[in-house]
């Protein structure tokens, strides 16, 4: 009797330690689902924080681009008034204001600061983690590296020669020459202002890829949050 007592407490005990062990199982799956619900809610809050920036980001680029666009187009003016001998006109006070003047580009990047942060791998759709990273670590920085700074490196340049030939006006972005007649003659302010057309039509270029590549990337994200939810 006391052989079977033995017997059946032994079975009980194990049968408890498996259920003890199976609830532990189902514990720790439940705690894992948890934790890769968290993981994929937090991934898809970021995913929607990058695209929102990109959109903000593309709109302040089309904006930038307008406004260079139309500064190309005044110092044109000045051109055409220079080949032609022209006397000077107060149309030309704009574009004078213009020389020295640009818009950068100002990408935002808090979303992807925080995605740093909280580490790129938590990003689950490899090809679009790489795409993502090309655009903030590449493609804004050419942007800047290559135009932004060389509308800096030319200011730099040109700015004595400006402060010295051109003044200000009252009105917001408007100037004038101290003399046109012998402006129109100096072979210095014809190269300066060659050279800041070239560099704002190279911007235009750059501009043009990089909201390409934006608007490439917010396509991608949105097809990735409607697949995911």
């Amino acid at each position: 009797m006391e052989k079977n007592k033995t017997g059946k407490y032994f079975k009980y005990a194990i049968g408890e330690i498996v259920l003890v062990v199976i609830g532990i199982l189902i514990a720790l799956s439940i705690n894992n689902w948890n934790e890769n619900r968290k993981l994929h809610n937090v991934e898809l809050s970021l995913l929607l924080e990058v695209k929102s920036n990109l959109e903000d980001t593309l709109n302040s680029f089309k904006n930038d681009t307008l406004i260079n666009r139309n500064s190309i187009l005044q110092f044109r003016k000045i051109e055409h008034y220079i080949d032609e001998d022209l006397p000077y006109n107060t149309e030309l006070n704009t574009a004078f204001g213009w020389i020295g003047d640009w818009q950068s580009p100002y990408p935002i990047t808090t979303a992807y600061t925080t995605l740093k942060t909280k580490g790129l791998d938590i990003i689950s759709n490899l090809p679009l983690r790489n795409k993502i990273v090309s655009m903030y670590e590449f493609e804004l920085i050419i942007l800047i590296n290559d135009y932004d700074k060389g509308e800096w490196s030319n200011l730099q340049a040109f700015n004595p020669f400006i402060y010295k030939h051109i003044s200000s006006r009252n009105s917001k972005q408007a100037a004038a020459p101290n003399d046109f007649e012998s402006l129109k003659i100096n072979k210095q302010f014809s190269n300066i202002l060659g050279r800041i057309i070239s560099q704002r039509e190279a911007g235009l270029f750059f501009y043009k890829e990089a909201m390409i590549s934006i608007e490439e990337l917010i396509k991608h994200l949105d097809k990735e949050l409607i697949f995911r939810k």
